[in-house]
Parts: structure tokens; C-alpha cells; sequence
């Protein structure tokens, strides 16, 4: 981002910056509006392409297997499919289930900045809260060996977030929002590392099935080309297509790493944090925090179109 953009992005914030500034104590919820909503939608592409990418996890090994088989060729066999994914059915809802809880958490502190209807705002809590306990069962079910990680965080954090939002029920929504900041930061960001650590497996697995397909892709040009004149033209440049797509989707997969932009989330949280507790914030906090801000959306974004490219959409 050039100079001139930093400066638009800074005054656009004046009036909360001159809220800031004014106030005797803390923050107060409207200092927050523009920075949280920034956070909230960069929040929002990153989950977006987490799940994604999470969605396509068991499609790579899936494809891995049935394209190895024919490339040698031997039976394909469902079995063998079943075999070959990652994590169970049960075990991808429940981690894209936490994820929309996320984005359901984000959202509500964006609520909580911007509204002044308490009763809005408990009962959007309540409903969360609800969701929570009902994610909590369902990781509670999950039995698979790659599940045990993500089931002892979550089953760690999900009832402090809980807890944390029955406060929006009984506080006034500035300490409500106050609270889910201080309070919120560590338990979100240890969901969002295990999910992270998931991520991690998926983006490896998928790096794996690529590399395994662009040879595998070669090799089915090269068979063809080895019969020489009897060679079928159109069977060659199908499998010429097919590698050109392939490498182009290499390319973009070098920039689609997820977890960048689950760790950027992470850290705009915490600043976000440490704008909280700021007794009386200066323009030089605000700054600071509005490029943390600014800085999270901008990994998110590129990481979103990354993992779109990489998906074909």
C-alpha cells in the first residue's frame, strides 16, 4: 500500500481516531467501528479460504489414488479410497463448524461496536452460545487417531468462549465488548492454531497430490508420444492441456498457504488486544493499530485469491 492509500485509510478513521483521543477512560465501542469491521471481514476471507481448503483435503487423496491407479494401470477399489483420506466426514464438519462459530464470534464483536440494542445483542450471543455447546458434542464424538488434537483444544477452549458470552448477556455492551476483547484473544487464538495445525496437514498433503500429479501427467503425454506415428494427436494435446493447467496451478499454489492468513489473523487479534487496553489511547496507538488492521487485510485478501486460483473458481 503506497503512501497516499495509508494516508485516505488514516483520515477515513478521523472521527474514531478524535473519539479515542476525547475519551477519559478506555475506548469506547464506537472508536472500535471501522477497525473491528475491518478485522471482522478480513476475518472472514481467511475462514472462507481455510474451509476451502479444508473441503478439498480428502478430494487431493481421493484424486491422488485414483489418477496413481490409472497411470500404471491397476484396479481402483472403494475401499482403497475410503483408506486413503484424511480425516472422516465427521471429523471435516466439525473443524468447518468451528470455523463458522468463528465467524459468528468475529461478527458479534463487530456487532457489539457498532450497536446500541443490548437485547440485539444477547440474543445473538445466546444463539452462539447454543452452537458452541452443540460443537462442543460433536467434537466430543469425534474417534479418529488425526481428530485428537483438535478435540483436546476444542474441547478446552469452546466452553470459555462460552462463558465469555454469557458476560454480553449480563454487562453493558461496552464492557461486554471490552471483556471479549481481553478475555476472548487467547482461547479464539487457540482454536484457530489448532484448526491452523490442520491447515498445515492439508496444504502439505495437497502440495504431495500436485507433485504427484504433474508426473503423473507427463507420463501419460510421454506413453503416447512413445508409440510414434501411432500416436493419437488429440490424446496429445488433451494431455498437453492438462499439464499446462497443472503447472499454472503449481504456480499458484506457492502463495496459497492458509495458514498465513490464520496467523495474520491471530496477530490482529492481539493487537486488537493491546488496543483494549490502552487507558487512554493516542494517535499514535490508533495508527498503530490501523495498520495491524490494515496489514491483516491485506494478507487475507491475497491469500483468498490464492487459494481461489488454486480451486479453479
Amino acid at each position: 500500500m503506497n503512501t497516499v492509500e495509508k494516508k485516505r485509510r488514516l483520515e477515513s478513521l478521523l472521527p474514531a481516531v478524535l473519539i479515542v483521543i476525547a475519551a477519559a477512560g478506555c475506548a469506547r465501542p464506537s472508536a472500535y467501528k471501522a477497525p473491528v469491521g475491518k478485522f471482522r471481514d478480513a476475518s472472514t476471507v481467511v475462514i472462507q479460504s481455510t474451509k476451502a481448503y479444508l473441503n478439498e483435503l480428502n478430494k487431493v487423496e481421493r484424486d491422488k489414488y485414483i489418477y496413481l491407479q490409472a497411470s500404471k494401470p491397476d484396479q481402483i477399489k472403494i475401499d482403497e479410497i475410503e483408506q486413503v483420506q484424511v480425516f472422516s466426514k465427521d471429523g471435516i464438519m466439525a473443524r468447518l463448524n468451528a470455523l463458522d462459530q468463528l465467524a459468528s464470534y468475529v461478527d458479534l464483536l463487530d456487532q457489539l461496536a457498532n450497536s446500541n440494542t443490548p437485547e440485539t445483542i444477547k440474543t445473538k450471543a445466546s444463539d452462539l452460545q447454543t452452537s458452541l455447546t452443540n460443537l462442543s458434542g460433536q467434537v466430543k464424538a469425534l474417534t479418529g487417531e488425526d481428530d485428537k488434537q483438535f478435540k483436546s483444544v476444542a474441547g478446552r477452549v469452546l466452553p470459555v468462549i462460552g462463558d465469555l458470552l454469557q458476560a454480553f448477556a449480563e454487562q453493558a455492551i461496552e464492557n461486554a465488548l471490552k471483556k471479549a476483547i481481553a478475555t476472548g484473544a487467547d482461547p479464539v487464538n487457540q482454536l484457530i492454531q489448532a484448526i491452523e495445525q490442520d491447515a498445515t496437514v492439508a496444504y502439505e498433503r495437497r502440495r504431495n497430490g500436485l507433485s504427484a500429479a504433474r508426473v503423473i501427467l507427463v507420463d501419460q503425454y510421454n506413453r503416447e508420444f512413445e508409440k510414434g506415428k501411432g500416436a493419437d494427436p488429440a490424446k496429445l494435446k488433451a494431455y498437453a492441456d492438462a499439464i499446462s493447467a497443472g503447472e499454472d496451478r503449481w504456480e499458484a499454489f506457492s502463495t496459497a498457504q492458509p495458514t498465513d492468513g490464520l496467523e495474520a489473523m491471530k496477530r490482529a487479534n492481539q493487537a486488537l488486544v493491546r488496543f483494549a487496553a490502552l487507558p487512554k489511547p493516542n494517535i499514535t496507538d490508533v495508527t498503530s493499530f490501523v495498520n495491524a488492521m490494515d496489514s491483516f487485510a491485506n494478507t487475507a485478501n491475497r491469500v483468498g485469491r490464492a487459494v481461489q486460483e488454486l480451486l479453479g473458481k
